[in-house]
């Protein structure tokens, strides 16, 4: 259980970035086996600001954790399967032989063999996902195949197109069918809503058209957002054991295939189907525990062994996740 005494020890701790000035703002959610513990945000000279805690926060990489939920409630469907080829879904991909091996699975541990690119990566493309998906089919491989773990978020774009083949669904029809509207989540989207939205400081596509038009891909890596609240409705349903059976929970949090990381002098990825289950990220860290962090400082953690829900969400791209994981150590100590 977590005490009082740990959750005054994380305010002050978030607090602390906002008055130092390496954060705008931030706001957390701590929820454990008794329920909500804690909701709180600090603004302006690190002063509580309430109204924060019920805004929407760009997740950026958060995304690629939730997009995973959504693969393994539609594994267990039978809609799609991690050892599956995703030339079976895609048959355009499988361009080569080395394309033809690759697995759907793959795509969440970064083994595809494609080159890394993110959410301004595909200005390349003109932000267009038909553009995308051609690139995806027909850019050369920098790895073969499950041989070395390359961090991206353009592949991610292959799990959207398989679920739009397989159910007619774009992702956001999908995410909101299968897993927002059974958690209960109103304010988790591709798409903001003007008025709930809070501004990415230094986001890296310019606001207008591109901006708007990067939303319209709806990119499953990295382009959703939402709230305090719905990360932790969907955290607590996760660990509940209510979305997929014990069997498939089992399967898609557990390290899935270790790789060396790419350019990493050896460091074997912990990833697993939509987690990061990499250690060394604070004091007294669990191996119980897995997370996704995101680009906008943003960090998404759940222990099935206290029942805890953590989220920790700020508005500063490039903000690194170290101020995430020194608030969450706090509940550890």
């Amino acid at each position: 259980m977590i005490t009082q005494h740990q959750l005054d020890k994380a305010g002050l701790c978030a607090r602390s970035y906002v008055t130092s000035g390496n954060l705008a703002m931030d706001a957390i959610a701590v929820s454990d086996a008794e329920g909500q513990r804690s909701r709180v945000a600090f603004g302006a000279e690190g002063q509580e600001q309430p109204d924060l805690c019920d805004r929407q926060y760009a997740l950026a990489s958060i995304s690629k954790a939730i997009t995973g939920i959504l693969t393994a409630v539609l594994y267990e469907q039978g809609v799609l399967d991690y050892e599956t080829p995703i030339v079976e879904y895609v048959p355009e991909f499988g361009s080569s032989e080395a394309r033809r091996s690759i697995k759907l699975g793959q795509i969440f541990n970064h083994s595809t063999g494609l080159p890394s690119r993110f959410v301004d990566g595909c200005a390349q493309v003109d932000y267009d996902p038909a553009k995308l998906l051609e690139l995806l089919c027909t850019e050369e491989l920098v790895d073969a195949p499950g041989t070395a773990s390359r961090y991206s978020t353009h592949t991610f774009q292959l799990i959207n197109e398989a679920i739009k083949r397989r159910l007619g669904l774009s992702m956001e029809q999908a995410l909101q069918q299968y897993v927002c509207g059974p958690c209960g989540m109103t304010a988790t989207s591709f798409y903001p809503s003007p008025a709930l939205a809070l501004d990415v400081i230094d986001h890296p596509v310019p606001e207008g058209a591109a901006y708007e038009a990067i939303q319209r891909m709806e990119m499953s890596g990295g382009g959703l957002w939402s709230t305090l609240d719905d990360l932790t409705k969907l955290g607590r349903r996760w660990l509940s054991g209510s979305l997929v059976s014990p069997e498939t929970f089992a399967k898609v949090t557990a390290v899935w295939n270790p790789l060396p990381i790419a350019d990493g002098g050896g460091v074997l990825c912990r990833r697993t189907l939509g987690w990061d289950k990499s250690l060394g990220c604070f004091p007294n860290q669990p191996e119980s525990g897995f997370f996704h962090g995101g680009a906008t400082g943003t960090l998404f953690y759940l222990d099935p062994e206290r029942k805890l829900v953590y989220v920790f969400l700020t508005n500063r791209w490039g903000a690194g996740n170290e101020q995430a994981f020194d608030v969450l150590g706090c509940l550890y100590a």
